[in-house]
């Protein structure tokens, strides 16, 4: 039965999501929001699995590869691009984000002054766990697992295992 009510959920989301392309079915949970804005758009490559609670955001693009997991909570949202490679699994309460606020501080008061953006590239096999925050301009290697609670602000090579604040590698992983 529940298998059967994702599969309604994916239809759902697929028919109403303007700005969505998902070719093949994937599994979507109670309460998954998938957004885009203007002219935005999300561009999965193949199945995904979007959990419960989780959300989509996009007034830029979101590129996703072949079995990507967005855990419950967790969010990605563009406002420029996010591009996320095969085989990475987001854990709960994780928030990847291309974009900060810009603000001036006038008479001593802060100024909204629109957004600051840079794209963010997360490569192939990498495990991203609980609680962790992914910040604008970042490319994060293939075969890579980020700790929780780590904050990612700078790029991540390949081939290691990262913790941290900010996020620092902390174990090489031999093929």
């Amino acid at each position: 039965m529940k298998n059967i009510v994702a599969l309604l959920r994916f239809g759902y989301v697929k028919l109403f999501s303007r700005g969505l392309r998902l070719e093949k079915i994937s599994y979507i949970g109670r309460n998954v929001k998938v957004i885009t804005k203007n002219n935005g758009r999300i561009i999965c490559e193949g199945k995904i699995r979007l959990d419960s609670y989780a959300e989509l955001e996009s007034l830029g693009e979101i590129t996703l590869g072949n079995h990507f997991v967005l855990n419950s909570y967790s969010r990605v949202v563009a406002y420029e691009k996010i591009c996320i490679g095969e085989n990475v699994v987001i854990a709960r309460f994780v928030s990847i984000l291309d974009h900060d606020h810009a603000f001036n501080k006038e008479k001593g008061t802060f100024e909204f002054k629109g957004y600051n953006t840079a794209p963010i590239r997360i490569g192939n096999n990498v495990w991203v766990g609980d609680k962790v925050s992914i910040l604008k301009g970042v490319t994060i290697g293939d075969n890579v697992i980020i700790g929780a609670n780590a904050v990612v602000s700078t790029d991540i090579p390949s081939n290691v295992i990262v913790g941290g604040i900010p996020a620092k590698v902390l174990k090489e992983i031999n093929s």
